[in-house]
């Protein structure tokens, strides 16, 4: 055994103690308030502070003098060692918190785990506690004679709960994973191998250091769980938010359709019938295209446009002209996001002419290698400051700038002016880049 002269001993455990104390203070005061929202977050965060304070209170003791038995240093020792088993216990929450937030309600963690977890750590804390008026006070004097018999009795409790955890990590391996397994494995290995070192080097309080490691790995895996998940849901709410807009169908398309039709069927039955397979058509793929939410050719967003243009059409006649100088459609889109464009050139700005216009659709391949898309008209035009606050800025052009940013690095600039037309261009980046 190694036996440091008392002087010495005192001074490492001194300024070890202080040290991990800090380390906990500095973690604690940055610690994020919003994550405490989360119970396994505040599990965590309430094992931190329990093991901040027992260092605190045990560092107090060493500055106070080891030696010495006195109300001061058993205050100090009995709230350290009580803390001891908090953690414990805390750390046996935070397991089942962990492993009961990734299985259904069947496969959760029993009940009685934690109460027994409890049990035995206020056993295992009094039994500590009750070794300062034991005979012999042996932890606080570096007598050769060992520790007393209660407190040696004291540390079965310590060692029932790290049974107790591992069996829980082993058994649920597969729902925390390899990593996480190993990750929260740091607490009874370090423990474990503390306890052992400090029958070798007597006199050098080791668990507080391996308590505070443990911390730190933990610390580490769970803030990037924790901001993992933030991303999936962040991720998960825009594609939900994106969904919608890609899928939110316009009323009065879908009324002035179904009108036009409803009409040509005592005028016209043969271009109804031709108008409803259209429109069926049209229907079918835009359906398609919000339920898989990938990528599309541009070609395929084309004929889209097409059969949208031919349903205006009939409702529009010989006032809408379109015009296509398609040269390159060898890039892929999120889906339904040109055809609102058409639709805006139409509603806003052809529809409000009364002698009707041209709608230009054109695509060129770009010199890096990206693509350009523009939808020009020839309609009414209108103040670009003037649409901020309107519906169409609220939701259309946010929206479709959001998704083109999202999933293909595109944008959209929108030039107009009254009696000008409007041209709405969208730029992609090279293809190659996107992978």
């Amino acid at each position: 055994m190694v036996h440091p002269s008392p002087m010495t001993d005192r001074a490492i455990n001194i300024a070890v103690l202080s040290f991990c104390s800090l380390i906990l203070i500095v973690i604690l005061l940055s610690y994020p308030r919003f994550r405490l929202k989360n119970r396994a977050s505040r599990i965590f965060y309430t094992k931190m502070l329990v093991s901040a304070c027992m260092i605190i209170f045990y560092d107090l003791s060493f500055i106070h003098g080891p030696e010495k038995v006195d109300a001061f240093n058993v205050i100090c020792r009995s709230l350290a060692y009580i803390g001891i088993y908090a953690v414990y216990v805390l750390y046996m929450m935070y397991i089942k918190e962990q492993i009961n937030g990734k299985v259904d309600k069947a496969n959760r963690v029993p009940y009685w785990v934690t109460n027994l977890s409890v049990c035995v750590g206020i056993v295992g804390a009094m039994l500590w506690v009750l070794s300062f008026f034991s005979p012999v006070f042996e932890e606080l004097n570096e007598s050769e004679s060992g520790f007393s018999r209660i407190f040696v009795i004291g540390h079965l409790g310590g060692f029932i709960l790290i049974f107790i955890s591992v069996v829980l990590l082993i058994k649920y391996r597969s729902v925390l994973g390899q990593r996480g397994t190993m990750v929260l494995m740091s607490m009874p290995i370090l423990m474990v191998g503390a306890t052992m070192l400090e029958t070798v080097v007597r006199g050098i309080e080791l668990r507080y250091p391996a308590a505070v490691l443990e911390f730190l790995i933990v610390y580490t895996q769970h803030h990037m769980d924790l901001e993992l998940k933030q991303e999936r849901e962040e991720a998960e709410g825009l594609r939900n938010r994106l969904s919608l807009s890609a899928g939110r169908m316009k009323s009065h398309f879908l009324y002035n359709v179904l009108t036009t039709i409803y009409y040509l069927c005592e005028t016209n039955p043969k271009e109804a019938q031709s108008a409803v397979g259209t429109f069926s058509e049209y229907m079918k793929s835009t359906l398609e295209a919000i339920e898989k939410q990938e990528l599309v050719p541009f070609s395929w967003e084309l004929n889209e446009i097409r059969n949208y243009l031919i349903l205006e059409k009939i409702r529009f006649d010989d006032k809408l002209k379109v015009e296509y100088d398609i040269e390159y459609d060898d890039f892929m889109i999120p889906p339904l996001t040109v055809q609102p464009l058409v639709e805006n050139a139409i509603r806003h700005g052809i529809g409000g002419k009364p002698e009707g216009g041209t709608v230009q659709i054109i695509s060129r391949q770009l010199s890096d290698g990206g693509a350009q898309i523009r939808i020009k008209d020839d309609g009414v035009g209108f103040d670009v400051s003037g649409i901020l606050g309107s519906d169409m800025e609220k939701h259309d052009i946010p929206n479709l700038r959001e998704r083109l940013r999202v999933e293909v690095d595109g944008e959209l600039t929108i030039t107009s002016a009254p009696d000008k037309g409007t041209t709405a261009i969208i730029t992609i980046r090279p293809q190659d880049d996107l992978n």
